[in-house]
């Protein structure tokens, strides 16, 4: 299934307060030089999907209709089809970056053709205070290394393979494709964006930040963010198609909308994990 979206200019990746840290030596922390894209995919989670049995004891995902900032994306699904009033907003995140850096080691590539991932999916869930926030249904990255760093703080991440280029594709004249493609295979998913920035890049005069919860690989509750000090934000016009037999893949196919951008490009960043 193929669902085209032409996208304006939104913050998709949701601002939120990064909280403090007690002890700075207690959470685990990437640096992140050369950003070279971060978008999000905005949609909509069936609360029947099998997805959120991984939620942690005691949360609840929230119906968009009880979501405070709804994106405009999900406001106007909802509103014209009602039907989807209960489903409950989610954000399938993507950071790409030139290079890495942990306490233990750094991963670097600045020719572009294969740059660090990072991502996440999450969904809005309430815990035992009712307060709404994002829980990490999935956290991801491109590298094992990086994926065994944040493991030693406690929180599971998976490996993710991306692609990036031009779409291999000629028109009826042989000119080939001046569109990009960004391909990410994750859990028996495959998630391919095809498309181009559209109208003027705006700078970013503020960081941009989105933390998480999820449950702990050694139990209770942890949390993270990213933080992202882009140059600036360019919208997204292009196509997404999801394929595999997964709930991921299953999920996203499912949602009535999948609203991709805008792409926040150049600057730097930092990936936390609390432990």
């Amino acid at each position: 299934m193929r669902s085209i979206v032409t996208l304006c200019l939104a913050v998709a990746l949701a601002a939120a307060p990064l909280k403090a840290q007690d002890n700075a030596s207690d959470a685990t922390t990437w640096e992140l030089e050369g950003l070279r894209s971060a978008f999000c995919v905005q949609l909509l989670l069936d609360p029947a999907s099998e997805l959120l049995h991984g939620l942690p004891s005691g949360w609840h995902a929230v119906p968009a209709t009880a979501a405070s900032n709804l994106h405009v994306s999900l406001r106007s699904v909802i509103e014209g089809q009602t039907e989807y009033a209960s489903w409950s907003p989610s954000s399938l995140c993507f950071t790409t970056v030139d290079t890495v850096r942990t306490k233990d080691f750094s991963l670097a590539d600045k020719s572009g053709r294969r740059p660090q991932l990072f991502g996440y999916w999450t969904v809005l869930a309430a815990g035992p205070s009712g307060t709404p926030q994002d829980v990490a249904l999935d956290l991801f990255a491109s590298s094992d290394r990086l994926v065994r760093s944040a493991r030693l703080a406690g929180q599971e991440l998976h490996e993710a393979r991306l692609t990036v280029g031009k779409v291999p594709a000629e028109d009826e004249n042989g000119v080939p494709s001046a569109d990009d493609r960004f391909q990410v295979k994750l859990s028996g998913a495959l998630i391919t964006w095809d498309g181009h920035l559209a109208g003027d890049s705006v700078s970013v005069a503020e960081p941009i930040v989105h933390t998480w919860t999820v449950s702990g690989m050694r139990g209770g509750v942890l949390t993270g963010s990213l933080t992202l000090s882009p140059a600036g934000s360019q919208p997204m016009a292009g196509s997404l198609k999801v394929d595999g037999k997964t709930d991921l893949a299953k999920a996203l196919r499912a949602s009535p909308t999948r609203f991709a951008g805008p792409s926040f490009r150049g600057g730097a960043g930092k990936v936390t994990f609390a432990r």
